[in-house]
């Protein structure tokens, strides 16, 4: 008889986490085997429980987003599969979560049959975009790979995202990297590349940028 598909739940929301553990309890061949309400500790908990799924969040606030969380996940538990659980409709996030290597991608807004379809594809080794984005792959297909891109020329990395994100807040570099537990330095040649892809040359430029753009 094959094992349950084990599954861990980050997401910040009490109630959303209780929400997918009761589905999970009436989908046969699964379970949940841990939640997490921050990055952090859902980084922790895959390193100590190895599952098979995990569902993610990406605005997990306290420091780091759900693209952050994959790539540690993806190093700590290399055979976990990433689905994304998001409130967030912006389309290019989706893209941004195909960049990092999730392997599916739906809203906290999708009916709870497409979850479990996505649930069920993800761990099968499958992919899967939620239906709500059909029309913006389109325009993803037609804009050349870049939806919502707005000048910006190339798509800023997960990594780059989180970054300027905390440069809208007004942040420091050395404050930049204390969030995401990386050097001031790194910080630099991060923002060094965030300015080449906006076409900014000062960093107030950037903000004014960036802040246009809705990363604030």
């Amino acid at each position: 008889m094959a094992q349950n598909v084990r599954v861990l739940l980050v997401d910040d929301h009490l109630l959303v986490r209780y929400g997918l553990r009761a589905m999970l309890e009436r989908l046969d061949g699964f379970i949940c085997v841990a939640e997490a309400d921050t990055g952090r500790e859902g980084i922790r908990l895959a390193r100590q429980h190895q599952p098979d799924v995990v569902v993610l969040d990406i605005d997990l606030g306290k420091g780091m987003n759900g693209f952050d969380v994959v790539d540690e996940i993806k190093d700590l538990s290399p055979q976990a599969k990433i689905l994304m659980l998001t409130g967030n409709p912006k389309p290019h996030y989706f893209q941004m979560a195909i960049q990092a290597g999730c392997a599916g991608y739906v809203l906290k807004v999708d009916s709870d049959q497409e979850f479990m379809l996505a649930l069920k594809t993800v761990a099968a080794g499958g992919k899967y975009l939620s239906k709500s984005f059909t029309d913006d792959v389109f325009k993803l297909l037609q804009r050349g790979n870049n939806v919502e891109n707005d000048g910006m020329g190339n798509l800023l990395t997960a990594r780059e995202n989180s970054i300027a994100h905390l440069v809208c807040k007004g942040l420091s570099d050395s404050a930049i990297g204390a969030e995401l537990c990386i050097s001031p330095k790194t910080v630099r040649v991060h923002k060094s590349n965030i300015k080449r892809k906006c076409n900014c040359k000062t960093s107030g430029e950037l903000i004014l940028k960036l802040t246009a753009l809705d990363f604030g």
